[in-house]
Order: structure tokens, then C-alpha cells, then sequence
């Protein structure tokens, strides 16, 4: 570890956010978010928990005086029946990945749409009219599928199961029409010459499966803008075979940052201090 790392000095008045998912020893949220609590004086730790049983990591928020929390895979829709509270945009997409607790009544709000389209605006990928596969169909990929119909893009959903793909496509076309869907194995050659943007967003290729990647080599083209929101690895297989063959690539590194910094603006009220978020993000992944 360097010597100029923010240390953490924990004392009676330290108050507690945290992150619930399963798994979650490889999350990099409390490398940022305690580096922008240290940053701005704010005495709040940061820890994270692997959990099996949502509703009671939700009742501990409650008992424990757990300020603020983000959600991650398996249960960013399941967690929401135990809410007090959702905010309407992540109602109307379905997910939710940061809890707040509000005098004990716990809000649920959802930052990875937005955090995806930060990301591609920040590398100057166009969104308007783009042909945007998106692979999965769980929480992600219903937060950032609905955030990019809002800003005119063109959705096609693929997944592995059909009835999932449908019950999403069904739920995405009461806001657009601009969505489509088949399953990734009928993915065909011809098919990926029309598309602008991939963006994976299930977890194959995250660490210990990094060996993997959620799509066959050879529909990878050139052309291809490729977005892995997966972030451990770094540089996923996926992405991999995208930098091989001259892609555009975004880590998901970035999307990790860009809503993380929206979490800690709900959390504290405060503006997030982006570039010390990034800074400890990427110092950290240059010690691993």
C-alpha cells in the first residue's frame, strides 16, 4: 500500500454507508467512496457485505443506522419489496442500486443508467440513433437500457432466456419503440454488421470466470464500440477481443465511477469530488 493513502480514523461518531451483493469481495466501491469521504472531512466509513438474504441486510440499514448503501447482483429488483420508498425513475425502470435511509425509512434510487451514459459521453461515443446491443437482462441492464431509449438510441436485448429477454423488451417498449430482443445464440454475423455499441452487462468474464466472454469472437467487428460493465478484471476477455480487433472500449471502471459519484450526491447532499474518486480508483488497480 502507498504511503499517500487516505487513511481512515474510525472513532464513536464514525457513521456507516455500505455496499449488499453476493458475490462482493471484488467490489472497488469502497476503495472511491472512502477516498471522497476522507477528501471532503465527511466521517463516514464505507464497508462491504456479502450477503444471502436481502431483506434482512435491509433490516439491519434500518437497526443498525446504516446511512446509505449500494446494491449490486443478485438483487437490485428484489430488494425493492422491502422499501419504504422508490424514487420514480428507478421505479419506472424496475432497479435499484443505492439505498439512502431517511430518518429510518429507506429510499431506494438507481445511478447505473446514468453512470453508463456518462461513461460513453465521456469518450465521445454518439447515443441518438446508435444500434445498441445490449447483452443480459437483469437490474443493469434494465437501468441502462431504459436511460438510453430516453436519449433516442436504437435497444436490442439479448439473453439466454427467452421469457426474461421478453418480460424486459415488454416492459421497455411501454416508454419506446426503438427496442428489440432475440437470444445470443441466434446472434448471427450479418446481424452485428448493423451494430454501433455492445454493452455487457452480465457477469461473464468477472473475476474468477475472467477466462470467458459473453459473446463469440468472430461477431466482433472493428466498428464495434465495446462496453464491459464488468470492472474485476479491469480488461475483461470480452473487452479483450475488442482492443484486438481496433474497437472503441470502455472498462467498466467508468461506469463504477460516474455512479458511484451520483450515489455519494445522494448520500450527502454534497457535490462528489470526481477526480479524487477516479484518481483512488486507478491508483489502486495500478498496486493489484
Amino acid at each position: 500500500m502507498k504511503d499517500n493513502k487516505l487513511q481512515i480514523d474510525i472513532n464513536s461518531h464514525t457513521r456507516l454507508c455500505c455496499i449488499f451483493g453476493n458475490p462482493v469481495k471484488h467490489s472497488l466501491s469502497p476503495v472511491m467512496q472512502n477516498a471522497a469521504f476522507r477528501s471532503c472531512s465527511i466521517d463516514v466509513v464505507y464497508l462491504a457485505f456479502e450477503v444471502n438474504d436481502i431483506k434482512d441486510a435491509v433490516s439491519a440499514m434500518r437497526s443498525l443506522n446504516i446511512i446509505g448503501a449500494s446494491v449490486t447482483i443478485p438483487f437490485k429488483r428484489e430488494i425493492m419489496k422491502y422499501l419504504d420508498h422508490i424514487d420514480p425513475l428507478a421505479d419506472m425502470i424496475g432497479s435499484v442500486n443505492t439505498l439512502k435511509n431517511n430518518n429510518n425509512r429507506i429510499v431506494g434510487y438507481n445511478t447505473d443508467g446514468q453512470g453508463a451514459l456518462s461513461s460513453l459521453i465521456e469518450k465521445g461515443i454518439p447515443v441518438r440513433d446508435s444500434k445498441i446491443l445490449i447483452l443480459g437482462n437483469g437490474g443493469s441492464a434494465r437501468a441502462i437500457a431504459f436511460t438510453l431509449l430516453k436519449e433516442d438510441a436504437k435497444i436490442i436485448i439479448a439473453g439466454r432466456n427467452a421469457e426474461r429477454v421478453s418480460a424486459l423488451v415488454d416492459d421497455l417498449k411501454r416508454g419506446s419503440a426503438n427496442v428489440g430482443s432475440l437470444l445470443i445464440k441466434d446472434i448471427s454475423l450479418d446481424f452485428m454488421k448493423g451494430i454501433d455499441v455492445i454493452i455487457n452487462t452480465t457477469p461473464i468474464g468477472m473475476t474468477p470466470k475472467e477466462d470467458y466472454s459473453p459473446l463469440d469472437e468472430k461477431l466482433i467487428l472493428k466498428d464495434h464500440t465495446i462496453f464491459d460493465i464488468v470492472y474485476s478484471p479491469n480488461t475483461t476477455k470480452l473487452l479483450q477481443i475488442g482492443k484486438s480487433k481496433g474497437c472503441k472500449i470502455i472498462h467498466g471502471i467508468d461506469m463504477l465511477i460516474y455512479q458511484g459519484v451520483k450515489q455519494y450526491e445522494i448520500w450527502t447532499g454534497q457535490r462528489a469530488p470526481f477526480d479524487v474518486m477516479k484518481k483512488s480508483i486507478e491508483e489502486y488497480i495500478s498496486e493489484i
